[in-house]
């Protein structure tokens, strides 16, 4: 990071924070970081020095400060894979992107999908509950890949455009952990990448033709018309489509992971939850009513909080701003961290125990959870990833109770989402009749 020129009074820059056991454990070393320093301090992080910015103060002073002054930093590589999607856009295009893609993320669309992912979510939860042990982690992904296949594009469970999309799509993910850099053009991963980009071009377009255009059943059919004669600069929605399927996927499985993984530590817990399920699976229209289900609700704003599915969001300053009283001069990286604001336990008391009632009791808002961002990049896709994971977790509780025989995860990573390290086996448990 460059420091002021000379002659020039600008304020402090952050103070620095050692990265000693970053990888390790990152989110101990940014609460200690916070601890020591406040709201911001400096770290290197993958070898770049980085202003870390976090706690509830320095979250509501980032995304307030963010307009027109910081801007979404993605690597090479995520530019060669996702090309102009909207977290790859600046200015104008970003602003027009987000006009396009909004309302079919959002408000009255999400009712049309309901149906669609709970077609998904069903059969899946009654081969969870009949199977004698599987992957959570792996399950969740396998889930919630057929559930964005099915919302986003229209696609049917176990057809043959399915069966292609999965093959290319996960030849698509893969090549996203090639290298960042210059190195990635010798990783076979990244080229072999590329090509599933081009099919999944062609099978977009494929879907794009076959849905039709009332808008029903699919976030594709409404985006259609919407992105006919858009602006250039806003984008292809080809390439929206890529990351609202990774984005879709990636984070829904992290979060819906974690959450069976503490209802499975949380019996009492689990029993209410799965009563609420009971009610949205007789009336699936409660799944958009935000005064319903409040225990399932309360359950997953307590994940999202304890297990927020990205660590680290990373974006550049275009100009100078002042971040918590310290100087972040143009061209700094800058990244925030939602769980090293969610575990601020001037905000959320006992900040590392899973209490869900904490969202029942007034005690404090969901609202004030920065899991899916804030501010001018704030996720679009926050209200249909929250309906995708209630949408599952209820049908999983309707058939049953988790429970983890070998008991929670031990070793955990936390990039590119927060998810298990190693294989977690996870059964389903009948609920005894009036239990």
């Amino acid at each position: 990071m460059s420091e002021p020129g000379p002659g020039i009074t600008v304020g402090p820059l952050p103070p620095r924070h050692p990265e000693a056991g970053f990888d390790e454990d990152p989110l101990r070393v940014l609460q200690e970081g916070h601890r020591r320093h406040g709201p911001v301090f400096r770290m290197p992080v993958d070898g770049v020095d980085t202003v870390l910015v976090g706690t509830w103060p320095g979250l509501g002073d980032l995304f307030g400060a963010e307009r027109g002054r910081l801007e979404v930093l993605n690597t090479p590589l995520v530019h060669d894979l996702f090309g102009r999607a909207l977290f790859n856009l600046t200015g104008d295009g970003h602003g027009q992107a987000r006009r396009l893609l909004r309302p079919a993320l959002s408000g009255r669309a999400l009712h049309a999908y309901v149906p669609a992912l709970l077609e998904v979510t069903a059969p899946v939860a009654a081969r969870w509950a009949q199977s004698g042990g599987l992957d959570l982690y792996g399950a969740a992904r396998s889930a919630t890949g057929a559930m964005s296949a099915r919302v986003l594009l229209g696609i049917a469970p176990g057809s043959a455009e399915g069966a292609a999309f999965a093959g290319y799509f996960e030849r698509f993910v893969a090549a996203t952990g090639a290298p960042a850099g210059a190195r990635r053009r010798a990783s076979g991963r990244y080229w072999t990448g590329r090509v599933a980009r081009r099919r999944l071009h062609a099978l977009f377009a494929r879907q794009a033709a076959a849905v039709g255009r009332d808008g029903e059943g699919s976030v594709l059919a409404r985006l259609v018309p919407a992105f006919e004669g858009a602006p250039k600069v806003a984008g292809p929605l080809e390439d929206h489509l890529l990351a609202l399927l990774i984005a879709a996927r990636e984070t829904t499985a992290s979060l819906v992971t974690w959450c069976l993984v503490e209802l499975a530590g949380n019996r009492d817990q689990a029993v209410l939850a799965a009563a609420d399920a009971r009610r949205a699976l007789r009336e699936p229209g409660l799944l958009l009513d935000r005064e319903e289900l409040p225990v399932l609700r309360a359950v997953l704003a307590e994940t999202l909080r304890l297990h927020a599915p990205n660590l680290l969001s990373m974006r550049e300053a275009v100009c100078p701003v002042t971040l918590g009283g310290h100087l972040v001069p143009a061209g700094a990286r800058v990244a925030y961290s939602p769980s090293a604001g969610h575990f601020d336990p001037a905000v959320f008391p006992e900040p590392g125990t899973f209490r869900p009632e904490r969202f029942l009791g007034g005690e404090v808002s969901a609202s004030r959870l920065w899991a899916f961002g804030g501010g001018a990049h704030a996720c679009l896709g926050r209200p249909l990833a929250e309906l995708m994971a209630l949408a599952i977790v209820t049908s999983v509780l309707g058939q049953g109770l988790p429970y983890l025989p070998d008991g929670p995860p031990t070793r955990i990573r936390h990039r590119p989402a927060k998810a298990p390290v190693n294989p977690l086996p996870f059964t389903l448990v009948r609920q005894e009749s009036g239990s």
